[in-house]
């Protein structure tokens, strides 16, 4: 991962979730705190959590929160706290990794970006609503018919993007590329 701006090299990703997340928490009211970059190091991305935990009042690991070798989230939560759930039936988001450490929740945000911003926004948004003693506001919502035949796993929420347009006096949602 490396910073918006820096010199990009093969194999380089632009890490732009901190920047995502902070503008979500700000949105919520929340005073968000970006930290560095940490490589996947187990014994680095432990003391980085450990540190953000001493200054925050609810800490998000971005990315992490698979299954891959090198996938440290819930190891890191189940060591230095309590690992509560790692992954959730919804798509995008389903390796989500939710945890405690010294009376503060952890979140282990996925890495893919629609699947990070809607985890923030149905996991952290309604814990930060409830930390800031704020009743949380929900999006505005409507009606439609969907264009095409959907199919997903049972036992999961879905949560689809769309493109809604309006065909005579009907709304029509088309289902965007997963």
């Amino acid at each position: 991962l490396v910073l918006p701006g820096d010199k990009l090299e093969p194999g380089n990703i632009i890490e732009f979730n901190s920047l995502m997340i902070s503008a979500q928490v700000q949105e919520w009211g929340g005073e968000p705190i970006r930290h560095p970059i940490v490589k996947d190091n187990l014994d680095d991305i432990k003391k980085a959590t450990s540190k953000a935990l001493d200054c925050s009042d609810l800490v998000v690991l971005n990315a992490g929160s698979s299954a891959g070798s090198e996938d440290y989230t819930a190891q890191v939560v189940s060591v230095i706290g309590e690992l509560l759930v790692h992954g959730i039936a919804v798509r995008p988001g389903h390796p989500v990794v939710l945890g405690i450490s010294n009376n503060k929740p952890i979140i282990g945000a996925p890495g893919y970006p629609v699947s990070c911003v809607l985890t923030m926004d149905i996991i952290a948004k309604p814990l930060i609503s409830r930390l800031l003693g704020i009743a949380p506001t929900s999006r505005p919502t409507l009606t439609a018919s969907i264009s095409r035949k959907v199919l997903s796993p049972i036992g999961e929420d879905e949560f689809l993007r769309v493109k809604v347009g309006k065909v005579g006096d009907k709304l029509i949602a088309t289902p965007l590329t997963r």
